[in-house]
């Protein structure tokens, strides 16, 4: 765990979809992120640290580090961007070509398949790009770790030489139920669970997931070791009933 101390000058104030203003901080090569709601430095930990054990690749997700900044818990994650290379979210894309706001555009659609068809089209048209494997890979992510915070700024493409590619998977940190307020603890985890709202084209993960299919596979057995190591804390049990809810999916094969 790291303990780092940041002066004002380092912080970036980064407007969006999410509830309210994140604040963030760069120092050096590394983005810093105090906890706001609840432990989602702790969140952003154990979500990256599970796709360790994916058949994803390094490059497609962000790693994060838990620790502290100025004496308060948070995260920090490497700068991903080359110098030649702009990251641009879903959100600013749309913005920068019509003045509006995506989320709220698709918002005034009548079905979940709608508000995809429409965003993937927008994407390939302004950007040349499919994105339906990035969007399969991020919303079995989503499922698995009860993202409750998967709005438009937060998927993101990578303009690199004139060419799009997708983002590595980033900003998982109202997760596993640590923000939540209507979470009782005292009610069985299955309660619980049932209280997450998806987001941004459904209110369910499962409705998301079952549109794109899996997007990769977990190596169970190596995860449960992992997990056993770690800190108990309702985090790492919430991703562990997760795991275990959707352990059959998660060993069968990615689809293509």
């Amino acid at each position: 765990m790291f303990q780092e101390s940041i002066g004002n000058e380092s912080i970036v104030m980064q407007g969006g979809t999410s509830e309210g203003t994140q604040v963030k901080c760069r120092k050096g090569k590394y983005w810093y992120k105090k906890d706001r709601q609840g432990k989602e430095g702790r969140a952003e930990y154990l979500v990256s640290g599970l796709l360790t054990f994916s058949t994803l690749e390094p490059s497609e997700y962000v790693l994060y580090e838990q620790g502290t900044i100025n004496g308060f818990s948070g995260c920090r994650s490497e700068n991903f961007l080359r110098e030649d290379e702009e990251l641009i979210t879903f959100y600013r894309l749309y913005y920068n070509e019509y003045g509006k706001d995506l989320s709220q555009v698709i918002s005034a659609m009548e079905s979940m398949e709608e508000r995809i068809v429409y965003v993937m089209q927008f994407i390939k048209e302004s950007c040349g790009l499919d994105i339906t494997d990035y969007l399969r890979k991020v919303f079995t992510l989503d499922m698995l770790t009860l993202n409750e915070d998967r709005h438009l700024n937060n998927l993101a493409v990578i303009l690199r030489k004139q060419q799009f590619v997708p983002a590595p998977i980033f900003d998982n940190g109202v997760s596993l139920l640590t923000a939540n307020r209507s979470v009782n603890w005292h009610f069985p985890m299955e309660e619980n669970v049932r209280r997450v709202i998806a987001r941004p084209f459904s209110g369910s993960h499962e409705s998301m997931h079952q549109y794109f299919g899996t997007g990769f596979r977990l190596d169970c057995p190596a995860v449960y070791r992992w997990l056993e190591k770690e800190e108990p804390d309702r985090e790492r049990d919430v991703l562990e009933f997760q795991i275990r809810r959707y352990e059959e999916i998660l060993q069968q094969e990615a689809e293509q």
